[in-house]
């Protein structure tokens, strides 16, 4: 039975990634369209310089950068609020605990040393929070979530595209070309998060977003 669930629930990622692939097909023909009708909508005139100059410098970054560290940290910054438990809360509260404590300290060391003082912070936070904080309240903020979990998802969705507008600029701001941008990433969170939904477990949007990624990621790398 355990292996039965298992295959369907892989065939749950690839299903919802082949899904996820016809939406961003859908998305570049209306782009096309708006594009016929108003030319100033010039998707070049922003792009994600960071990532094409890792990708010329190190490859092996860029590979770990995009297939496995932003799936699993994006993913527990955003999908742990959907269909939660009570350990993905406490996830959900030491990911961003750590996220915030990085905007104030920068580290020094090779960036693999960083990703894994990252997690490793990550996961002390995480352990320290279970101690503290209530299961009864975390009982509470997970029913509530689960009451309400298709706005949530919508919620989380919005929010992770807008994240990524800072992919293409070093400050937040938006105009109609950088909401072009990042359709596909609200698109891509709503995606993760209704998988979420179906498997049942975080492994899941973080395997969709690594393949998504890694996609990406093969496509980019090929042409520089």
């Amino acid at each position: 039975m355990s292996r039965g669930i298992t295959i369907h629930k892989v065939k749950n990622l690839f299903f919802f990634y082949f899904q996820l692939f016809g939406l961003y097909i859908l998305f570049f023909i209306c782009v096309a369209f708006l594009q016929s009708l108003f030319p100033y909508l010039d998707l070049k005139k922003y792009s994600q310089d960071g990532l094409f100059e890792i990708l010329k410098d190190n490859k092996l970054k860029a590979f770990v950068s995009v297939i496995i560290y932003a799936p699993i940290i994006e993913e527990l910054m955003f999908r742990t609020l959907i269909k939660p438990t009570k350990k993905e809360l406490l996830l959900f509260l030491s990911i961003w605990t750590t996220f915030t404590i990085n905007l104030f300290i920068t580290l020094e060391q090779e960036w693999y040393y960083r990703y894994f003082i990252f997690l490793g912070f990550t996961l002390g936070i995480f352990f320290i929070y279970k101690r503290v904080i209530s299961k009864k309240y975390l009982e509470k903020i997970k029913y509530f979530l689960n009451d309400h979990q298709l706005i949530t998802l919508q919620i989380t969705s919005i929010i992770f595209g807008f994240v990524h507008i800072f992919n293409y600029v070093d400050s937040f701001r938006i105009d109609s070309v950088l909401f072009l941008l990042i359709v596909p990433r609200i698109i891509s969170g709503h995606m993760f998060g209704k998988l979420k939904i179906k498997n049942g477990h975080i492994i899941w949007p973080m395997l969709l977003h690594a393949l998504n990624n890694g996609v990406v990621f093969l496509i980019v790398s090929s042409r520089l």
